[in-house]
């Protein structure tokens, strides 16, 4: 079976990193608009991704450029179903590899957002706080509606490296069926 996706939770480690990016992120959490942000913050996190990623022996030097094109904040309100746009697949959609991190202070599982997957031993992902999630090129997701009962926006940082990476020792290895 080959890697679709790896998950590691507690991404970021250093409190007073994750702190400098709860303060950062308050005025999306009640947002009522979609939005994908390019900000300081922004650069921010992606500089402590990609320290974590290269202490993991897992940071790939041709992304730094990919990263600065192929990234953003996103803000996902309550309500709004991003994956609508395209019927055809179902409400999923595939690309050439890249990362999810949770930044939202909360979250409960009613609250829906959850990352879907589509053919894999595993088909669905809570978005947690904190959680890092990479998803290899061509593997199926998709994004499930927030519910309007949540308390904050589903707010992330992602990225699309074109790159596959395996890390046995994730907190969760999707495979492929």
């Amino acid at each position: 079976m080959s890697v679709a996706a790896i998950v590691i939770d507690n991404f970021i480690e250093d409190y007073d990193v994750w702190e400098k990016i709860q303060s950062g992120i308050s005025g999306y959490l009640n947002s009522s608009q979609y939005s994908e942000n390019r900000t300081s913050l922004h650069s921010e996190i992606n500089s402590w991704i990609k320290g974590k990623l290269t202490s993991l022996n897992l940071w790939q030097d041709s992304w730094e450029n990919e990263i600065s094109s192929f990234s953003s904040l996103n803000v996902l309100p309550k309500g709004l179903n991003v994956e609508s746009a395209d019927p055809t697949n179902g409400g999923y959609h595939r690309e050439q590899g890249g990362y999810i991190l949770y930044i939202h202070p909360v979250w409960e599982s009613s609250w829906g957002g959850i990352l879907k997957f589509k053919n894999c031993s595993i088909d669905k992902i809570e978005p947690k706080p904190n959680r890092f999630v990479w998803i290899n090129p061509g593997v199926w997701h998709g994004i499930e509606v927030v519910d309007n009962g949540a308390s904050t926006s589903r707010v992330t940082v992602v990225a699309w490296p074109t790159g596959t990476i395996e890390y046995p020792s994730a907190d969760i290895v999707i495979n492929t069926l």
